[in-house]
């Protein structure tokens, strides 16, 4: 898969691995972040009540397979390490909680990138099309589109479909939303592969896909029940990010 820009989604604290560290201009080693960061405030949670929110995050990773082919996960005080698979996993990530929050959850570029490629090649094809899955990101417009590319001999058929996914905040609920709009451009006989990438995908585009990755509510060991009620969310050019407060009853 292609990636143009990137997005960020901010979470409670889960961390997902990623690549090497990268020289910034100065000559200096550049933040590293893993592919998935969930970080919560330190003084926000007992102990027993974040191995809870580890414990529903493990669960929610394993359901994932395409996107997780084998995950490892990495406890650290207020926050999750977890690699993907798709990545060797690397030691000594940045942590993503934002300044003035209780929880953030970012997501990062590469890691929707592999794990889309991942998607298409398990998806159902027709055989003899070429696919190819491409992520543009919107930083401006808080929007991903996830695009489905393909042709077939000399060209025939062909096509492109896609969704956009605009992210926003629904205040009433403390939820992230997903326009997940549609759009299809091919000719009249190759409407059916597009119509096998939207099936493939119930869970929408990349973008409704990151941030409907976490539980955004968990059980507590005590009988309670913990909320990650989220008032923020962006695209940036690496990575799509969530952030908010914690709710517990």
């Amino acid at each position: 898969m292609r990636a143009r820009l990137a997005g960020v989604v901010a979470g409670t604290a889960l961390l997902l691995t990623s690549t090497a560290a990268v020289a910034d201009p100065a000559g200096s080693p550049a933040e590293q972040f893993a592919d998935v960061c969930l970080e919560v405030d330190s003084g926000s949670l007992s102990t027993g009540d974040w191995a809870s929110v580890a414990a529903a995050v493990d669960e929610a990773v394993a359901e994932r397979s395409a996107l997780f082919p084998s995950p490892q996960l990495n406890q650290e005080l207020s926050r999750l390490e977890i690699a993907s698979g798709h990545l060797l996993a690397a030691p000594g990530y940045a942590g993503c909680l934002e300044p003035g929050t209780e929880w953030t959850a970012r997501f990062g570029r590469e890691f929707l990138e592999l794990g889309a490629d991942q998607m298409l090649a398990e998806a159902p094809t027709t055989p003899g099309i070429d696919s190819d899955v491409i992520i543009d990101w919107y930083p401006d417009e808080t929007r991903m589109r996830t695009l489905l590319v393909f042709a077939g001999p000399l060209d025939i058929p062909n096509g492109t479909c896609w969704i956009d996914d605009v992210l926003s905040v629904d205040a009433a609920t403390g939820t992230i939303v997903a326009s997940g709009e549609q759009g299809v451009k091919t000719s009249p006989f190759a409407e059916g592969a597009c119509g096998r990438f939207f099936d493939h995908l119930p869970d929408g585009g990349a973008g409704e896909q990151a941030v409907t990755l976490l539980p955004t509510t968990v059980a507590l060991a005590d009988g309670g029940e913990l909320r990650f009620v989220a008032e923020d969310v962006w695209v940036s050019e690496d990575s799509v990010s969530v952030s908010g407060r914690l709710e517990q009853s």
